[in-house]
C-alpha cells in the first residue's frame, strides 16, 4: 500500500504538487527508497505549511458596500467600503479617482483614509470609503480592484479578491398614461374698475371710522364759559403757567402742542373759527375773514404754526431761545388780538349810545 501512497498538496505559491507527484515516480521506479521518499515527503510538508504560514501574511483587500443591498434606483448613492488588512511594514496607496469609478459608475465624494483597530499587532486594517451613484440602468460588476502596495523591494499592484454586483433599476412609466398638450392662456376682461371702487369704498370707511374715533377719544380742551371768563385773562394765565413749566427744556413736543392748544382756543373764543379741529393752514386762509385780519397778527401766528408744526411732526430739535420765542410771538398775537376786540366792542358801545340818546329826544 505504501508504494501506491500518493500526497497530494495544493499550494498556489509554489509547484510542490508536481513535485511531489514526480518524488512518487521515482518511488515506484525504484530510483528511491521508502526512507528517502519519507524525508522527501517531511521537506515538502514543512515547505508547504511555510507556503500557507507566508501566505496568511500577506496583504488582503476586501469590498463591501453600505447599506447592505445590491439594487438601487437610478440616481440613488451607496457607499463602496475597501478594507485592507496589511502589515505594519507595508505601505498602502488606496487609488484617487476623479469623477467616475467606472464608464457608467459616478464618484460624488471620497473619505479619507481611516485607520480601524486590528486583531493581530502585526497587522493594520486600513479603510476607505467611495460614495458612488448611477444614472444608467443596468447591472455593474465591481471586481479587481486596484490598491498600491509599497515595499523596500518595490511598488506591487494587489486586487481585491471579491467580487460585488450592483443592480440600477430606474423608473417604470405607465405604458397607458397619455400626456397632454399645454393649455391656451385665456384672456379674461379686466375688471379694474370694481377694484377700484371697492378701495374707494373702503377708504372712506376708513376715513369715516378715523374721524369718529378722533372725535370721541380725543381729549379736547376745556371750554371757557364766556360769560364767566374773559378769554384774554384765561389765555395770558395759560401762557404764564406754560412759561414757568419746564417743558420747553424736558419735553419740548409737549410744550408746542399745549402752546399751540392754548392760541387755538383762544381763537375759537374770540371768533367763529373752530380752531381745534383745523389744520394750521386752514386756520390762517380762515383769519384774514375774522377781527384778526391785521397781517402783522397773521405773520406771527404763522411763524408760531411754522416751527410747531415741525417740532410736532419732523422731531425738529428746537432750541431754548426758539421756545421762548415762540412763546412771545404766541403772547403778542393774544395781547394784539384782544386790543383790538376791545376796541370794536368800544366803538359798538359808543354807537348804541348815540342811538339811544337820539331816540331819547
Amino acid at each position: 500500500m505504501a508504494n501506491y501512497f500518493h500526497f497530494y498538496l495544493d499550494c498556489k505559491y509554489c509547484g510542490i504538487k508536481n513535485y511531489v507527484t514526480f518524488i512518487n515516480l521515482l518511488y515506484l521506479c525504484g530510483k528511491v527508497d521508502k526512507m528517502m521518499k519519507i524525508r522527501f515527503l517531511l521537506i515538502i510538508t514543512t515547505l508547504v505549511v511555510f507556503c500557507y504560514g507566508q501566505a496568511a501574511a500577506q496583504t488582503e483587500i476586501i469590498l463591501d458596500i453600505e447599506p447592505k443591498q445590491d439594487t438601487i434606483m437610478i440616481g440613488d448613492q451607496v457607499t463602496l467600503k475597501v478594507s485592507v488588512v496589511a502589515p505594519k511594514d507595508e505601505v498602502i496607496v488606496f487609488p484617487d479617482f476623479k469623477e467616475k469609478l467606472s464608464e457608467k459608475l459616478e464618484l460624488i465624494e471620497t473619505t479619507v483614509v481611516d485607520t480601524l483597530k486590528s486583531k493581530d499587532d502585526n497587522f493594520r486594517h486600513l479603510e476607505r470609503k467611495y460614495l458612488i451613484t448611477s444614472f444608467d440602468e443596468g447591472r455593474y460588476h465591481i471586481n479587481r480592484f486596484p490598491v498600491l502596495k509599497v515595499t523596500p523591494s518595490g511598488v506591487d499592484t494587489l486586487y481585491s479578491s471579491n467580487e460585488i454586483i450592483l443592480i440600477i433599476k430606474t423608473v417604470e412609466l405607465d405604458k397607458d398614461f397619455q400626456p397632454y398638450d399645454i393649455k391656451n392662456i385665456k384672456n379674461y376682461p379686466s375688471q379694474w374698475w370694481l377694484w377700484a371702487g371697492i378701495s374707494a369704498i373702503v377708504a372712506l370707511l376708513i376715513t369715516a371710522l378715523a374721524i369718529f374715533l378722533i372725535k370721541k377719544y380725543r381729549k379736547p380742551a376745556e371750554k371757557i364759559n364766556k360769560l364767566k371768563i374773559n378769554p384774554y385773562l384765561w389765555a395770558t394765565h395759560e401762557l404764564e403757567n406754560l412759561k414757568n413749566s419746564n417743558l420747553a427744556t424736558t419735553r419740548t413736543k409737549e410744550y408746542y402742542s399745549r402752546l399751540t392748544d392754548i392760541v387755538r382756543e383762544y381763537i375759537e373764543l374770540q371768533t367763529n373759527v373752530s380752531a381745534m379741529e383745523k389744520t394750521s393752514d386752514e386756520i390762517l386762509s380762515l383769519l384774514p375773514d375774522t377781527v384778526f385780519n391785521s397781517k402783522e397778527l397773521i405773520q406771527n401766528i404763522r411763524d408760531l404754526f411754522s416751527v410747531a408744526d415741525l417740532v410736532k411732526f419732523a422731531k425738529y430739535p428746537a432750541s431754548m431761545f426758539e421756545c421762548e420765542t415762540s412763546w412771545d410771538e404766541a403772547h403778542k398775537f393774544v395781547t394784539q388780538s384782544n386790543n383790538i376786540v376791545n376796541e370794536l366792542k368800544q366803538s359798538e358801545n359808543e354807537e348804541d349810545s348815540g342811538d339811544t340818546g337820539n331816540t331819547a329826544i
